[in-house]
């Protein structure tokens, strides 16, 4: 029977956690000569298998190669071989480091001999759960092969290359977390966030939305030699960044605002909602600009759309616990539509100043009576009124002020202007 992927998660934490592999989670390595002959003629596991649960991969491949790669004949990919099955010296465990989920992993920096068999081991204290964890980059031809100097994101939560500009925006997280109040006692300490489950948001990338900060450095579009107004994948473009500001490899959202986010009683500017259309990839730097390529778009991609830093969310978001006493309102809606519904996305007047975060379950709410309070004509006397908890969020993404959060449960249509409050779970 499979492990189920929350138990999977904490085993693993706890061994990631300690940042050593555990002895006897090894599997022993091949010294029979027919069991290495038995290696070399084995097939490549399919994708299926590759995506299986720990358990089922061990019995679906080989261990020897179970996490091998077969290279194109013009590649010179780091792959497991059956003569490189024998278990390798310990590796040197890569720094600490954050996700946009502020969830604690390391980086790996690939080295010749490395395979993502060789890597599971050594992080995450067995080679059985590359399979299940890695998470393919549909821009790569073949995301299974790894390269000398490819980066790796590891945490119990997943295994996928990233870029040197992802890479280094997750070190610098984790240098802000080991500066904050809360800072872990050791460095290369990994412990798990307190989480009450997770939460799976598909359309986690269109929750967009830029500070006016990051707007007024964000660059843009410049030309294409398509000749055509809307520009779709793999079309190569012109962007407003040259040397000394991007590099080959780097990575950018494409997007365009939508609507001011506002204060309802200030007027204060948050920020804007962002229209999140795709992402590209800088190929070329010149010297005023650069070349690179649309890898993905999911709207229509136009000339002077803006690009910042690529950020790479996981839809599953953890559930933590109550954010406390923060209470605020519901302050812009998607489209400038005056009631929402399941699903949807809100903006909030309220962000990490206020002890928000990703992962902040929150309800809201609707007083009953006049301000809670409701007179009892029985007996002549007030009693208070419980309030109305009318849906139930979910923050996907926060910033110093506003925050935007999934409606992950409502009876009644949502408002602008609603109150919200924390609250100790996302369910009714």
């Amino acid at each position: 029977m499979s492990l189920s992927k929350l138990a999977r998660t904490a085993a693993l934490s706890l061994v990631f956690a300690s940042g050593a592999v555990a002895e006897d989670a090894a599997a022993p390595a091949l010294t029979e000569p027919a069991a290495a002959s038995e290696a070399a003629q084995a097939p490549v596991p399919t994708e299926a298998a590759q995506a299986a649960d720990p358990t089922e991969a061990a019995q679906a491949a080989d261990p020897s190669h179970a996490a091998q790669a077969v290279p194109a004949a013009d590649a010179s990919p780091v792959a497991a071989t059956a003569e490189a099955a024998p278990a390798s010296p310990r590796m040197e465990l890569g720094p600490v480091g954050h996700d946009a989920q502020g969830r604690p992993g390391r980086i790996h920096v690939v080295r010749a001999g490395d395979t993502l068999w060789d890597i599971s081991d050594a992080y995450l204290g067995t080679p059985w759960v590359w399979p299940s964890l890695w998470q393919d980059n549909d821009a790569i031809r073949n995301p299974h092969l790894i390269h000398p100097a490819d980066r790796i994101w590891i945490s119990p939560y997943e295994m996928r290359k990233v870029s040197a500009a992802e890479a280094a925006a997750m070190l610098a997280a984790q240098d802000m977390a080991a500066a904050a109040p809360a800072a872990l006692a050791e460095t290369d300490a990994m412990p798990t966030p307190r989480s009450l489950g997770s939460y799976r948001y598909t359309e986690i990338e269109n929750a967009g939305f830029v500070t006016r900060e990051q707007y007024e450095g964000a660059a843009s579009i410049l030309e294409s030699a398509e000749p055509r107004k809307w520009l779709s994948d793999q079309t190569e473009v012109v962007i407003g960044l040259g040397t000394g500001e991007v590099q080959v490899g780097d990575q950018f959202d494409i997007f365009h605002t939508a609507a001011r986010v506002t204060d309802l009683d200030t007027g204060l500017h948050y920020g804007w909602a962002t229209n999140q259309l795709g992402w590209l990839e800088v190929t070329r730097v010149d010297e005023e600009s650069s070349r690179a390529v649309i890898r993905h778009s999911r709207s229509e991609i136009q000339r002077g759309d803006h690009l910042l830093p690529r950020r790479v969310r996981s839809a599953d978001i953890s559930v933590g616990g109550s954010p406390g006493p923060v209470e605020g309102r519901i302050v812009h809606t998607p489209d400038r539509r005056l009631q929402m519904s399941q699903t949807d996305i809100v903006y909030l007047d309220r962000g990490t100043r206020d002890g928000i975060s990703v992962g902040s379950p929150l309800e809201i709410y609707r007083p009953l009576g006049d301000h809670g309070k409701s007179v009892d004509s029985a007996q002549n006397r007030e009693r208070r009124v419980a309030d109305h908890v009318v849906a139930k969020l979910l923050v996907v993404d926060v910033y110093d002020d506003t925050a935007v959060a999934v409606v992950t449960h409502t009876t009644e249509e949502l408002n602008r202007g609603d109150s919200f409050r924390g609250s100790d779970s996302i369910e009714p």
